[in-house]
């Protein structure tokens, strides 16, 4: 089987999940829908994996349990949720229909978070094959829904460093995930746009996650300023709230 001459390497990052287009297109294959949903009425689901190429591709999945510590995320092995077929070939502008299914319980009061990742699987090589060729990955995010009602609520901090960086912490103490798409800060009432972040960062329940704005990007908010504004985008909705710089 001929490779092509370069396969891009790309993982899927949060600012694909969730997005309203139905498909994620990325290099050698296609997926949606781009998140799966789970719950104890719901126990199963769904994907099609298409294959948009001329030659056969081969997919391993695999579903990982999702927590976040420190504002990074961590992905071990489970058995909580199923993938079916785990490995699988797709012919050449053919489609695959992946399976997945909760094995446990929900949670009485919050949202499980689990991965679906989906390699591909690097096919031999022609002997005049010269090229790189890099296997394509993409994690997809699956949530299990409570039997409660489960909603996310961010809480905003900041806190200036002694070097007179700035720091941003969103900390979520719901029950459900959230997602940051962007955000501006800027001192209340400035006439200025303020610094501009785009993050397309997920927080998971009872986690928390932090931006720094450099000493070179701090210097742009009105001197002795100790109140921020913070405006953006979130997956919950728009938000605009104001908090304290702690610290000198």
């Amino acid at each position: 089987m001929n490779l092509r001459p370069l396969t891009l390497a790309l993982i899927a990052s949060a600012a694909a999940f969730g997005l309203s287009p139905a498909r994620s297109d990325a290099g050698s294959f296609s997926i949606s829908p781009l998140r799966v949903e789970l719950s104890a009425a719901a126990q199963t689901g769904a994907l099609t994996v298409r294959n948009p190429e001329d030659v056969p591709i081969v997919v391993q999945a695999e579903a990982m349990l999702w927590e976040q510590a420190e504002g990074e995320d961590r992905l071990t092995p489970t058995r909580d949720v199923l993938v079916t077929p785990v490995i699988f070939t797709i012919p050449p502008q053919g489609s695959q229909l992946l399976r997945v299914a909760l094995r446990r319980p929900a949670d009485a009061t919050r949202q499980l978070s689990y991965r679906l990742i989906l390699t591909e699987v690097p096919q031999q090589a022609s002997p005049e094959f010269t090229g790189l060729s890099m296997a394509l990955r993409i994690s997809l995010p699956v949530f299990v829904q409570p039997a409660a009602d489960a909603r996310p609520a961010l809480a905003w901090s900041a806190a200036r460093n002694p070097d007179g960086a700035v720091v941003l912490t969103a900390r979520n103490s719901g029950t459900a995930h959230d997602r940051v798409l962007s955000f501006v800060v800027s001192a209340p009432g400035a006439a200025t746009d303020g610094v501009e972040q785009n993050v397309a960062a997920y927080l998971l329940p009872g986690q928390s996650r932090t931006w720094t704005l450099e000493p070179a990007e701090a210097a742009s908010l009105p001197a002795g300023t100790r109140q921020l504004r913070v405006r953006g985008r979130a997956e919950s909705g728009d938000f605009e709230v104001e908090t304290p710089i702690a610290g000198p």
